[in-house]
């Protein structure tokens, strides 16, 4: 029996505080495999002010292998930097082909260089690893992939060091790149945070037994909410700040994803295209105009409410919209439990949050990856990796 219909036939679940109970969770087929993607040298580019372009080539990655599987249902999520999708095994070569076109374009468009590879889960299972996962409900026409168990951490430790990558890794050049970035948009503003700040936030449980590790993540979500209200208070996009944009530069990592290769005309060309339907969903989105089954006088709403901005993939991650006292107040208890050796943290903090989408059709299937300006998620995981290499060595 094929398992092709695995993901799609999980039950969903509708509150986030469910991904801490291992009953939300099934095992991923054995006969699936792990995709891994990765920008090297990321702290370069935040350098250089160009982390947008970073998020770029993650949902560029995410854009092409969606495009590859079709109406196959599979499981993904977006790290900042990264991204790990898992794809039954009629879909691997396509995978690899997807993410060997989207190395060539992060390397041609942007300069960057996009580490990925794809580990069997037999492999990973065969480490002592589980991979598990989940479904959560962000919305009515967004749903969301989690993951637990340490697998998803140990495929991404193959790609990345030196002794096991060649195993693992797809070397530019050694598959021929095909498919498409079809859906990939990035035609907004930043986001400035309703409340001063955007905070990027990553915690990790450090208890060895599940049942009490998940009860900390449960404290964890729950204090969260205690010091930033619930999920609309706390949210990093809100309506009436968001901004389409005409600027040039700011359309750039669309227009370097989707007109790659085309030469100066043809990315001249596409950066038209994309200023024109700037101004038409402008217009639309102005007087409340109908189209087909789109609304998009209610386009702004849905996308709040299909926005990526919290996930689980054995860490548990989260932008939020806030106040330096709000931060201060979840910063000294998460410090706290640190000191106690109950977990480890890193939080970045900006004015504003960044967003690209992935655009299928208007009316819902669109999903938009949200991220903190000037470094996001990949600064909070820098200083995430900094206290636990402090634990580590206090031990």
């Amino acid at each position: 029996m094929s398992s092709e219909g695995f993901y799609a036939g999980l039950t969903v679940v509708a509150d986030f505080g469910a991904v801490t109970r291992a009953g939300s969770y099934a095992p991923l087929p054995d006969d699936w495999h792990v995709a891994v993607c990765d920008v090297r040298d990321s702290t370069g580019a935040v350098r250089m002010g160009r982390y947008k372009s970073v998020n770029a080539v993650a949902a560029a990655a995410i854009t092409a292998v969606l495009n590859a599987a079709g109406d196959i249902d599979i499981p993904f999520s977006f790290e900042g930097d990264g991204c790990v999708l898992c794809v039954p095994p009629r879909l691997l070569d396509d995978t690899r082909a997807a993410l060997a076109m989207t190395q060539e374009m992060a390397d041609a468009s942007f300069g960057l260089y996009l580490r990925i590879g794809t580990v069997p889960v037999t492999l990973i299972r065969a480490a002592g690893y589980a991979i598990r996962v989940a479904r959560y409900r962000v919305s009515e026409h967004c749903v969301q992939a989690v993951f637990s168990g340490g697998g998803v951490a140990y495929a991404e430790s193959l790609i990345k060091n030196p002794a096991t990558t060649q195993q693992h890794a797809i070397a530019p050049g050694s598959v021929a790149p095909r498919g498409s970035h079809e859906g990939f948009e990035c035609r907004w503003q930043d986001i400035p945070s309703r409340h001063g700040e955007t905070v990027s936030l990553m915690v990790r449980a450090l208890d060895a037994d599940p049942g009490r590790a998940a009860l900390h993540y449960r404290e964890i979500i729950a204090k969260v909410r205690e010091v930033y209200g619930d999920d609309e208070a706390c949210h990093p996009l809100s309506v009436p700040a968001l901004a389409m944009t005409l600027a040039g530069g700011r359309l750039a990592d669309e227009v370097g994803v989707r007109a790659a290769g085309r030469g100066i005309f043809g990315k001249w060309l596409w950066l038209m295209r994309a200023r024109w339907l700037v101004l038409l969903g402008a217009v639309l989105m102005k007087f409340g105009i109908r189209t087909g089954d789109t609304d998009w006088g209610r386009y702004k709403e849905t996308l709040v409410r299909n926005a990526d901005v919290r996930k689980f993939v054995d860490i548990y991650r989260q932008i939020l919209a806030g106040t330096a006292a709000q931060r201060g107040a979840l910063d000294a208890w998460l410090q706290e439990r640190y000191a106690r050796g109950e977990l480890v943290y890193g939080l970045h903090v900006t004015d504003r949050a960044q967003m690209i989408c992935m655009v299928f059709d208007y009316a819902g299937n669109h999903r938009h990856f949200v991220d903190g300006a000037d470094g996001g998620l990949f600064l909070a995981a820098t200083a995430f990796k900094e206290r636990a290499a402090r634990l580590a060595a206090s031990r």
